[in-house]
């Protein structure tokens, strides 16, 4: 027999094991609602336990999963992100797809093309992997969220990538011209040089995540702080004189004197464990930047070294 996952696949499960955050959301009507800050999943409590328990190991609620563990959350109005999204895309048309797949080295890209609208739209494949089988897409835009519809029913939400010009006319000549074998030929190799343009497309939509996440950030950022507070207070007898750091911060900061547009900057240069943060044109310097000991701060994106 086979196993209910109701308008989900067992990729929706490992979507969520794989996430840093996952937040819950519980309507008054029992609408169970996972957001990771790229997706968002309107469930059933049957769908929740077969596709979602399995990654955050209990009961649906009011509550955010992060690495610090799981607290209650209750600022996140998924229900308004949600009904928001579905406006924007009930009339926007069918997303058609695109065989052609998108390869940009870290994020998979599935490719869509809009008729009504004639615009290329990109999603990560493992998210959009998650719906089931014969879900039909709807976005206003190329930037804009898509919605994931079963038969006329909205049940999900996924946020795209942002598309690069080489690769979007290709899709979009997919679907317009003429695709003889040579032509396909074409298509793809035009997708390919698309890969080396779109590396850091998995940072770019960072807008549109923070616009989703805003109101659930301001308690995380609290514990945290109060969380670094303590870690400095701990480590306070193992460190060495505060001057002694101050200078050791100075001489790391120098490392990166040398490189063109990246500025240095000492945090807390006045406590045993300073930090030296990286701000500039750092992508044009990463490798020599992590040779130098450097660190990448996802939640900062920025690079950071430590003061030991």
């Amino acid at each position: 027999m086979k196993k209910y996952t109701g308008n989900y696949t067992n990729e929706a499960t490992k979507a969520l094991k794989n996430s840093d955050k996952i937040i819950c959301r519980t309507a008054d009507d029992g609408t169970i609602y996972l957001c990771n800050g790229y997706f968002l999943y309107k469930m059933n409590p049957l769908e929740y336990a077969a596709v979602a328990q399995a990654a955050t190991q209990c009961e649906p609620g009011n509550w955010i999963i992060d690495k610090d563990g799981k607290r209650d959350e209750q600022n996140f109005d998924a229900v308004k992100v949600f009904t928001d999204a579905v406006k924007a895309a009930e009339n926007a048309g069918n997303l058609a797809r695109c065989p052609l797949d998108l390869d940009t080295g870290k994020i998979p890209a599935r490719c869509y093309y809009n008729a009504e609208k004639d615009f290329a739209a990109f999603y990560n494949n493992k998210f959009v992997s998650a719906f089931r089988s014969g879900a039909m897409l709807r976005s206003p835009g190329p930037l804009s969220a898509a919605v994931a519809y079963d038969n006329d029913e909205p049940f999900a939400m996924v946020l795209p990538i942002r598309p690069e010009e080489k690769a979007s006319r290709a899709v979009k000549a997919y679907f317009t011209e003429a695709t003889s074998n040579n032509e396909s030929d074409k298509l793809r190799a035009d997708l390919t040089a698309a890969n080396n343009e779109i590396a850091q497309a998995n940072n770019e939509i960072a807008r549109l995540r923070e616009q989703i996440a805003q109101q659930a950030a301001a308690p995380a950022a609290a514990q945290e702080a109060q969380q670094a507070a303590q870690e400095a207070d701990d480590n306070k007898p193992q460190q060495a004189p505060a001057q002694d750091a101050k200078t050791a911060a100075e001489l790391i900061a120098a490392r990166f004197a040398d490189m063109a547009g990246v500025t240095a900057t000492i945090k807390g240069a006045q406590t045993a464990a300073p930090v030296v943060w990286l701000a500039g044109d750092t992508e044009k310097h990463a490798d020599a930047i992590k040779a130098a000991g450097a660190k990448w701060s996802n939640k900062k994106s920025a690079f950071y070294v430590r003061v030991a």
